[in-house]
């Protein structure tokens, strides 16, 4: 494994090109693309797990799926502190994840969204039966220092959607009060193989993923 080795020589080093690769997004502080907190909206901010009681995680590998299971216990943002329970899967079919979140209460502000690069527009879109929506950016957002191009999609229920909010640093998906909630998102970089190389053919496959979960209510 490379990972103790990653980012211990200043930090920043893990953007850069190495033997084991790159992490080409530079998300700071911010919820990165798809993860998970709690929009506080009196202070316009996404608190994530700075107090949490306890963390543990579990790996599991399978034949057409691998997902990683993160149980946060005593998780405290405001009121009284929770449990949480998240699944996230991915596929052999395609680049999308799959993230399952329950809860031990419902809570208001529980939100998902995408680090906001400057100059890079947001689109959003619908699908035809109005169940299920995404928001999404595509542009030169990567530390690569290319002629590069990264898109970014999240894919949520209309049904569990309260709002979209756009704080200082992120694009927020911000859902209804809740236990339990299931979206999907995707990053497609256009030098990865077989890779979607336009702006075009990228929102061509949020849509065409759009269609299935308006027809099947899953990818």
């Amino acid at each position: 494994l490379v990972l103790p080795e990653v980012g211990q020589d200043g930090f920043e080093s893990y953007h850069h090109n190495a033997a084991w690769g790159q992490d080409i997004l530079k998300s700071g502080r911010t919820i990165g693309i798809g993860s998970y907190g709690r929009y506080d909206e009196q202070n316009d901010f996404v608190e994530t797990f700075k107090i949490v009681k306890s963390t543990a995680a579990k790996v599991v590998n399978e034949k057409e799926q691998s997902y990683a299971t993160i149980e946060y216990k005593g998780w405290k943002t405001w009121g009284d502190a929770i449990d949480l329970a998240s699944k996230l899967t991915i596929f052999n079919k395609d680049r999308f994840v799959k993230v399952d979140l329950n809860l031990s209460n419902s809570i208001s502000g529980l939100c998902t969204g995408i680090v906001a690069i400057k100059n890079i527009p947001l689109k959003q879109g619908i699908s035809k039966n109005k169940k299920w929506a995404y928001i999404a950016t595509y542009g030169n957002q990567t530390e690569t220092k290319k002629d590069d191009n990264l898109g970014m999609a999240v894919f949520y229920s209309l049904e569990s959607f309260d709002k979209y909010i756009k704080t200082k640093s992120t694009h927020t998906v911000v859902f209804k009060k809740t236990k339990n909630v299931s979206y999907y998102f995707l990053g497609a970089w256009s030098l990865e193989p077989n890779g979607l190389k336009t702006e075009e053919a990228f929102y061509q496959d949020l849509d065409q993923k759009l269609e299935i979960l308006d027809k099947n209510n899953q990818l």
